[in-house]
């Protein structure tokens, strides 16, 4: 077998020890006696179906507007690469997941450097959107008083130095710094521009909304009693979890902290017991989704022969450097 044979045997080996070190670390306890309501749990699936393929969406439309005009051409094969870096996060969080992508996506001809960039710039205004989406549902809502303004206080703090971190100026100035300290030079055609920060940024805003109600549906199948009156509530919250277990880097997937601030903020709107196994739950459920995207995208996923490339003629091949 091939060198980069064994490195996707590789890298699949160390998800799946992952997957399950990460599935073990859950509270298992937590979830006897659980009923849940099948109808939103079926429909907070197929929203966190969505999201995930709309994910894939917004990094193709960053790679097209870098340049790399033609990867429509190759949408499934690259959702097939994205969904199984997609499980990286689980080993290294964003890093392996950014990783992944060059690594896999460039097997199809994408030049490296536009991988890179888009990358990065996906990872950066997925954990943009989400803290903007919860501070903005949450910001007026008075239930917040009964829990304390810290978590809130500490979000809008990293968004401010997130917003200030992906203002292209500045940005351009870390990749370049970056590259530097890789010997190699950032191309002027991969430098991000407000238009492309601007536009990725809307389209994660709406993915942000996506998997919002799907946790506010998964919510529900656990405690029907949640009313819809609190549907902006829980996705302004579980936004605001998600944005921290992004930020923990040394929390593979934000394990246990998710956990801790979604449960603190559910606890307004139900009774603890019930917002711990909605927090258990929703990790057993994500991996489940997870899993079940990858499965979907290798099954869409073209087949026969070698992998399909972008034409040279889109100035995409290459390492880009």
């Amino acid at each position: 077998m091939t060198s980069r044979t064994w490195i996707q045997i590789g890298f699949s080996a160390v998800v799946v020890v992952a997957v399950a070190v990460y599935l073990v670390r859950i509270d298992w306890a937590q979830l006897e006696g659980l009923h849940l309501s099948a109808a939103p749990l079926a429909a907070a699936t197929v929203l966190a179906l969505g999201f995930r393929y709309w994910g894939a969406l917004v990094w193709l439309h960053l790679l097209r507007r870098l340049g790399a005009r033609d990867v429509h051409r190759s949408a499934r094969e690259l959702s097939y690469v994205y969904a199984k870096a997609w499980l990286g996060r689980y080993v290294l969080g964003a890093g392996t997941w950014i990783v992944g992508k060059v690594y896999f996506a460039a097997q199809h001809g994408v030049s490296r450097s536009k991988l890179a960039v888009s990358g990065t710039l996906e990872a950066a205004l997925q954990l943009i959107s989400t803290l903007l989406v919860g501070l903005a549902l949450l910001a007026l809502d008075p239930r917040l008083d009964a829990l304390g303004g810290r978590a809130t206080v500490l979000s809008a703090v990293a968004a401010g130095v997130c917003l200030l971190a992906l203002a292209p100026p500045v940005l351009r100035r870390l990749l370049d710094l970056a590259y530097r300290l890789a010997r190699r030079r950032l191309p002027a055609e991969d430098r991000p521009t407000w238009s492309l920060v601007l536009s990725g940024g809307g389209l994660y805003v709406l993915g942000t909304l996506l998997t919002g109600a799907s946790y506010y549906l998964l919510a529900r199948a656990v405690y029907s009693d949640l009313p819809w009156s609190d549907l902006a509530y829980v996705v302004g919250a579980a936004s605001i979890a998600s944005a921290v277990s992004m930020l923990a880097v040394f929390a593979p997937g934000g394990l246990g902290v998710r956990e801790g601030v979604q449960a603190l903020f559910l606890s307004a709107l139900m009774p603890l017991e019930a917002a711990v196994v909605v927090t258990v739950l929703t990790r057993l459920w994500s991996v489940a989704v997870d899993v079940l995207f990858l499965a979907c995208a290798a099954a869409l996923r073209p087949r026969g022969g070698a992998p399909r490339t972008v034409p040279a003629s889109s100035g995409t091949t290459g390492d880009g450097s």
